[in-house]
């Protein structure tokens, strides 16, 4: 082995026999002996890593991997955190061979920091050996930090292949879960009591928000432990919640504000905000921050509790990640400063004195100087909490010129967006990850005509696997699955045409009879399916399934589904009962829902296709009128000054909320009714918006999926089917039809 002054030796065990290693798992590090004293910053710390292929113990293989370098540029944050840094990456080194035995947060951030770091081009089962100490069975305290390094091990490797870790995780998941509902007991271990049930009801809800990172396809697991942790941040926004809502409750009999369990909400509060992209967890977020403010001395740590009696390191150190995560979300600097003074404190302030006896504190330092760093510089894709998704026109690109012209306006955004969805958003077996449902038909489309024939067929394969036993739930892509088969009916090298046509009879049925259960108004369905998936309400609904049911018509004008499902009439009998049900006159708009008074994009943007659609099937003037009233009355909603459509009326002005999803419904049913009225002002309306969606949600090579408070989301904030279907609206745009 190399005795470079900066190296440590690890030798990992690694029988070929399937599973073998994960139960006989041998992980150590050592420094060489030239080492001692050496000091490993700036230059790279190599890991040897010794793999023993032992098939009978006859087969050797030595892997070298490496640390890679990381040398802090003077306008980072992290650049006066240099040495910390250095030394907190040489603890952790030394440290991973006790991740395995470790009782406190070291299993957690001492991963956090080594994953990262590997240098590029490791092996998918390298990374796993790295992590096999981290997958063995404990009780539920230890799993809530050595589930944590599982997930930073698992952000080094492919989305989808990761079996060992992904069983690791669900089971971890189910023990901590379990443990949970006795939450008292749970939180009565030496290590945890100061967190609090509150506290740790927080962290437990962020390990299940996590999973959603790193599993995001088909796995029906992404979507429980998802919901878990949802059920769990919203029980703890309603029941611990101080009674001036200026922070967090510590127990469910207490009244008094301390540091430990409004720190672990921030996690919570700002994964269910990236998850679910609903602002209303970010505001919350946002106001434990400000309700912590009391706490914080001088120097810039905080103190534990209102009497400012005692500060903890470990509560600051927690606090300074979620608050550098929250300057991530917010694109707000002062939660940056604030990080940047806990970090000082920990690193040359009087926490120092508490990192030369506590590893996990000293790991969780060096995290959050890369954290810091990667907000700042260098952005980092595979550190815990970032997944950020940047634009940029790939070399393989294929010719583009059958989806836009060489001179259309928005061809950079186009070409920029469409390398990123091609080949940097994960895909595996036809489903795209960070999809709320509406991803296949949009991405089908977009593929078919760029001639990627194989992925467009596994994405349509999907579509029809869940047409095999439809359910409520899978409403949502089903429904966008059946643009895909519309766009493969007249390309027969994708799919057969009787096998498109057989896929949208069934979708067309089947949403078809349930609108005529739900007597058209859609309240059941929408009391079923949660909102459409997200509290969208029955409006948005009627009019998605209005849309299917005259889409089929104009492919099929002479067609019926079955003797008594006629999509014609169901696609005007869903139209006609909104105007009757959710039309708001004296507003020309159309609710939500009946009980609901805000003016909402979403659900008056999707009306107005349906009401285009049957326009242009019937010629009926009645409902191309309608549709231009509907358009008026979102007149509240329009931002003159970025040309884009509020949300919604609860969230205009300064620091309104301007989202890619409405806005681009918007501009798409802007596009036709100008095409259906001949009418310029809508067109030019339409590019308001799209210019809008150019500059500010696709600025600075990230994909952005709002504005709010007058600041860009996080690039974190990630949904797939929202950036297919505006390639879908632009392709539309740049066809003039």
């Amino acid at each position: 082995m190399n005795a470079d002054a900066n190296r440590w030796t690890t030798v990992v065990g690694v029988p070929t026999r399937k599973h073998w290693w994960r139960r006989h798992p041998r992980l150590r590090v050592r420094r060489s002996a030239r080492a001692r004293g050496a000091r490993p910053y700036p230059s790279a710390v190599p890991l040897f890593v010794l793999i023993v292929f032992s098939l009978n113990g006859v087969a050797r293989a030595d892997q070298t991997v490496s640390l890679a370098a990381r040398d802090f540029a003077p306008a980072s944050s992290a650049a006066p955190f240099r040495d910390a840094f250095g030394s907190a990456r040489r603890r952790a080194a030394d440290t991973t061979a006790v991740w395995s035995s470790a009782s406190d947060d070291l299993s957690a951030w001492g991963p956090a920091l080594i994953f990262p770091l590997l240098g590029a081009g490791l092996s998918s089962e390298t990374v796993q050996a790295l992590a096999a100490p981290l997958e063995g069975t404990d009780p539920a305290p230890k799993l809530v930090w050595r589930t944590l390094g599982l997930y930073a091990a698992k952000s080094r490797v492919p989305f989808d292949d990761t079996p060992a870790l992904l069983a690791a995780v669900n089971r971890n998941l189910r023990t901590i879960n379990r443990a949970a509902r006795d939450i008292d007991a749970f939180v009565d271990t030496p290590d945890l009591k100061p967190w609090g049930t509150v506290g740790l009801s927080a962290w437990v809800a962020y390990l299940n928000l996590l999973f959603r990172d790193y599993w995001d396809l088909g796995d029906p697991g992404a979507e429980s432990w998802n919901a878990d942790g949802l059920k769990l941040v919203d029980d703890l926004l309603t029941r611990t919640l101080l009674p001036d809502g200026k922070g967090f409750r510590a127990e469910l009999r207490s009244d008094e504000l301390k540091l430990w369990p409004t720190a672990l909400m921030l996690y919570a509060l700002i994964k269910a905000y990236e998850n679910e992209e609903l602002v209303k967890y970010e505001t919350a977020a946002i106001e434990a921050a400000q309700a912590l403010e009391p706490l914080r001395g001088g120097d810039g740590a905080y103190f534990s509790t209102a009497d400012r009696a005692a500060i903890d390191p470990h509560a600051n150190a927690y606090l300074a990640g979620a608050l550098l995560l929250l300057a991530k979300d917010t694109g707000d600097a002062e939660y940056q400063q604030r990080a940047r003074a806990i970090i000082r404190w920990l690193a040359s302030g009087p926490g120092a004195a508490w990192l030369a006896r506590d590893a996990g504190l000293e790991t969780h330092l060096g995290y959050l100087i890369l954290l810091a760093d990667s907000l700042a510089t260098q952005p980092f894709e595979n550190l815990i909490g970032r997944r950020a998704m940047r634009t940029g026109v790939a070399p393989a690109l294929p010719d583009l010129t059958s989806l836009r012209p060489n001179d259309f306006r928005y061809r950079n955004m186009f070409d920029g967006l469409l390398g990123t969805l091609l080949y940097r958003v994960p895909r595996a077996r036809g489903d795209f990850a960070y999809d709320y449902g509406d991803a296949p038909g949009y991405a089908a489309e977009i593929l078919i005509a760029a001639g990627r024939v194989e992925p467009a067929r596994e994405v349509l394969a999907r579509a029809h696997a869940l047409l095999a036993w439809p359910r409520a739930r899978d409403l949502d892509e089903m429904a966008f699955g059946a643009h895909g088969f519309y766009a493969a009916l007249d390309r027969p090298d994708v799919l057969p045409r009787e096998e498109s046509e057989a896929a949208l009879r069934r979708v067309t049925l089947f949403s078809g009879a349930l609108a005529m259960m739900d007597r058209y108004d859609m309240d059941l369905i929408d009391w079923l399916t949660g909102g459409g998936g997200f509290d969208y309400g029955p409006t948005v609904i009627a009019a998605q399934i209005a849309e299917l049911q005259l889409e089929f018509v104009h492919a099929f004008p002479q067609q019926r589904i079955a003797w008594m499902i006629h999509p014609l009439a169901i696609g005007r009998a869903l139209v006609d009962t909104a105007d009757a049900v959710v039309w708001d006159e004296s507003h020309r708009i159309y609710r939500s829902r009946p009980s609901d008074d805000a003016v909402r994009l979403l659900p008056n943007a999707m009306m107005v296709l349906a009401l285009l659609q049957l326009h242009g099937i019937t010629g009926e003037p009645g409902y191309l009128e309608r549709a231009e009233s509907a358009i008026e009355g979102l007149t509240p909603l329009w931002n003159s000054q970025s040309g884009g459509y509020f949300a919604s009326s609860e969230q205009v002005g300064r620091d309104g909320y301007l989202s890619l999803s409405t806005n681009s419904y918007a501009a798409l049913a802007l596009h036709r009714l100008a095409v259906a009225t001949g009418k310029p002002m809508y067109e030019t309306r339409a590019n308001a918006v799209l210019e809008f969606i150019q500059r500010d949600l696709y600025a600075d090579g990230i994909a952005y999926h709002h504005v709010y408070r007058g600041r860009r989301s996080a690039g974190d904030v990630w949904c797939t089917g929202c950036n297919w279907r505006v390639l879908s609206v632009l392709r539309e745009v740049a066809s003039g039809k």
